[in-house]
């Protein structure tokens, strides 16, 4: 397997859903998200390849807005190829700032057989001014996804 460093741009909108409260917790909800993102995949010696990016998954939230944990699953699909990257995020916090961990499966055509992680950097807020993410209701939401790793390439 050939090991090579990645870097991971992206931004898109997400949808958060109705908030309900964490069980076996006082001051967490959980919400359901589902967003749409372009993202671009630069792999050292290669020509950047750009995605429409699905990304499903939990947030746990909690009463600031912020999200402590969360995960979720990922389909890049290439723009000019169809070909698919799959994987799935974990979301947490460090040092109050939004962090995740992109793992990638697998995916077909020149992605077959890759693997590899991600330690990403997230920044997200409500689409329209004056929008909450705390009232618990559903919200628009975008976001902005930086980051760097390494991937695995087949021989």
């Amino acid at each position: 397997m050939a090991q090579r460093e990645v870097t991971w741009t992206s931004g898109g909108v997400a949808q958060w859903g109705r908030q309900v409260p964490l069980r076996g917790s006082s001051e967490l909800k959980t919400v359901g998200y589902e967003a749409d993102m372009v993202t671009k995949i630069a792999v050292a010696g290669q020509d950047p390849a750009y995605f429409r990016t699905l990304f499903t998954g939990q947030d746990e939230v909690a009463p600031d807005g912020s999200v402590p944990r969360g995960y979720g699953a990922v389909r890049l699909e290439d723009l000019y190829t169809d070909e698919l990257l799959l994987g799935h995020v974990d979301w947490f916090m460090v040092d109050g700032r939004d962090k995740g961990t992109m793992t990638i499966d697998g995916g077909t055509g020149r992605w077959k057989g890759v693997t590899g992680t991600v330690a990403l950097d997230l920044e997200f807020g409500t689409a329209r001014s004056g929008d909450s993410v705390t009232s618990g209701d559903p919200v628009r939401v975008m976001g902005f996804l930086e980051g760097t790793g390494q991937f695995s390439f087949p021989d």
